[in-house]
């Protein structure tokens, strides 16, 4: 393999081709006069279906369960909300770890993110294998430990989803990032489909365990490919010049973290983006439980979720063509978010009517057409308004999003709860302020009864003291006057005196 090597004054020559290697530009002139060389290399195509793969293996094990909430609920003998939660633990692991994988990708690169990733994800998925292989006799042991296998998967996504703008970015051409980004963005909604699709399925000729195998399976197969496929973080020569320039420009992680959430449109993208997803993901999770009351099957519910997704990759498709021949990628993102919104409505009421799978099926496509459709287009115009922000960071905190506004929610729920309902008496207070009273009382008693004998006592000894002096003034009374005053007669005594 020769190296790019300078044979004149300004002019670079590559040439090769092999493992890691692609098309060459060659571009001459004097040195400054003409624009750097960039190259595009097949490695990308490889680092494309690995990251795809990964995404897909790990949405796959997030929403495998939603399908057959009802049957795995059975088998784990816990509610259908303990099933739940094995779409939820996704969303509450996504908000810490979300800043350690946007920080992981910015300060150690592309590589060791999706080695993590992809080590996250096969790890969860072997220890969800081993809960339900009897070796754990007690149902509620093996949930517990499939429970834990999926957080484990969890923490896996904040480093696979997060990243499609950011491969496309590093590896990909200026005519083709918008393309990379569509394939890798919708590479999770499809393992959703997968999932929808393949669980019931296998529910109804198998058992919960055999379920647990295949996805273990999938995630081992997409780790050998990782291994082979993902050898460097961004190839030698840039792209383009925006990922040349994006690399050398870029400030530190605080500062891009600043710059995100000081960016207006990106916050307005930031809540319409986030709204999406959080509907999607809500839609994708509950859908047998909300149609199977009204007599739809778990297999149906599976197949319109995917006729979603399908019709949603057809409007990637057209929209990503769009947006690489227009350029416009915020009137497009508009029409095709507000045209949702009305899909959407029309459907959610669907929801509560029985009957009507024709009609329901529709406006899923429809839904997912241009919902789905536009997302791809979402994320780039994110990084458009964003730049030079490492790409990452702009993508995550969409996805972060959804579970901040369902913790929002909640916490608003709570918070006014407890503002109308809350009220308590201050027992604490109470018990202190009786102690205080009865001792200022007892106090009280005894000043008073220290006076009160104290008094007594000076009128005793007054009292003798006026006896006394009245004994010596008076003049000493005969034997007849004593006898009188002793028999109380009061007229003979003032007769004889």
């Amino acid at each position: 393999m020769e190296e790019p090597r300078e044979v004149g004054v300004g002019v670079v020559v590559e040439t090769g081709e092999g493992v890691g290697e692609g098309k060459v530009k060659v571009k001459r002139g004097r040195r400054g006069s003409e624009p750097p060389a960039y190259r595009s290399y097949p490695q990308r195509w490889a680092i494309l279906l690995a990251v795809t793969l990964l995404n897909i293996s790990n949405a796959s094990l997030w929403i495998n369960l939603a399908p057959v909430s009802y049957k795995a609920a059975d088998y784990f003998k816990v509610p259908v909300a303990g099933i739940n939660w094995f779409s939820l633990v996704y969303l509450f692991v996504s908000i810490p770890f979300c800043f350690i994988s946007t920080f992981s990708v910015n300060a150690l690169g592309l590589r060791p993110s999706i080695q993590i990733g992809s080590a996250l994800n096969c790890l969860g998925a072997v220890i969800r294998g081993i809960s339900t292989s009897g070796l754990i006799p007690s149902c509620r042991a093996q949930y517990a430990v499939c429970i834990t296998g999926q957080v484990l998967a969890g923490m896996a996504q904040s480093f696979l989803l997060f990243i499609p703008t950011k491969v496309s970015q590093l590896w990909f051409p200026e005519n083709s990032r918008t393309l990379s980004t569509t394939v890798l963005s919708l590479s999770n909604p499809l393992g959703v489909v997968v999932a929808q699709v393949l669980s019931p399925i296998l529910i109804k000729y198998s058992t919960l365990p055999i379920l647990n195998y295949v996805y273990c399976g999938m995630a081992v197969f997409t780790q050998l490919i990782t291994l082979v496929s993902v050898t460097r973080s961004k190839p030698r020569t840039a792209p383009s010049q925006s990922a040349q320039r994006g690399e050398r420009d870029r400030a530190p992680y605080l500062q891009q973290l600043k710059e995100t959430f000081t960016c207006v449109p990106y916050l307005l993208l930031l809540l319409s983006l986030g709204c999406g997803i959080g509907l999607f993901s809500s839609i994708s999770t509950v859908t047998q439980q909300l149609l199977c009351p009204l007599g739809y099957s778990d297999v149906f519910s599976g197949i319109i979720n995917g006729v979603m997704i399908l019709c949603g990759f057809v409007g990637s498709a057209v929209t990503g063509i769009m947006a690489d021949r227009t350029k416009a990628f915020t009137p497009i993102t508009k029409i095709s978010y507000g045209i949702a919104t009305i899909f959407n409505i029309i459907m959610m009421e669907m929801f509560m009517v029985p009957e009507q799978p024709a009609v329901l099926a529709i406006f899923m496509g429809l839904f997912g057409f241009f919902g789905i459709g536009a997302y791809p287009i979402g994320l780039e115009l994110a990084v458009e308004a964003t730049y030079p922000v490492e790409e990452s960071i702009s993508t995550a905190f969409i996805f972060m999003s959804v579970s901040l506004m369902a913790i929002m929610s909640l916490l608003t729920v709570v918070v006014c709860v407890t503002i109308l309902f809350f009220n308590t008496k201050y027992k604490r207070q109470e018990a202190e302020n009786v102690t205080t009273s009865l001792t200022s009382s007892n106090s009280s008693s005894s000043h008073s009864l220290t006076a009160t004998s104290g008094y007594a006592s000076e009128n005793a000894t007054g009292t003798e003291s006026s006896s006394i002096r009245q004994s010596i003034q008076r003049p000493r009374m005969s034997v007849v006057e004593e006898w009188l005053v002793q028999d109380e007669d009061p007229e003979m005594v003032q007769s004889h005196l």
